[in-house]
């Protein structure tokens, strides 16, 4: 059975990689398992309907169109920007949930021993 594309970017990319993806996009070539066309297109040729779903889900429905368009019909180029498009979706959002589920842990240990410190401090 074949991975998720989901799954795909969580194993291939450590959080280190993901942040830079974030930071600096796939263009930039930190994508290292989705740099070629070779790449790109084969990802997006397996996951095609995820892939599209997801982005339409997140962004503009009419991105996939625009894209479409900004390559003139070039397929290969569309392909690699809708694969390069849903990795940096992904990557912020994992990013994203990586964060605040830091921050809740934060302020979990900031309420249960924020208690326990005033309890002290007044006594």
């Amino acid at each position: 059975m074949t991975q998720s594309p989901f799954d795909v970017i969580k194993n291939d990319y450590t959080i280190e990689e993901l942040n830079d993806i974030v930071e600096h996009g796939c263009a930039s070539g930190c994508a290292h398992s989705h740099i070629y066309y070779k790449d790109t297109v084969s990802f997006y040729d397996q996951h095609e309907d995820t892939i599209c779903e997801y982005i339409r889900d997140v962004t503009d429905p009419s991105f996939l169109t625009e894209t479409f368009d900004n390559n003139e019909g070039w397929l290969l180029g569309y392909k690699n920007d809708i694969v390069w498009t849903f990795i940096e979706l992904y990557a912020m959002e994992l990013i994203d949930n990586i964060n605040n589920e830091e921050l809740e842990e934060e302020e979990e240990v900031v309420t249960n021993y924020g208690v326990d410190i005033a309890k002290l401090v007044s006594i």
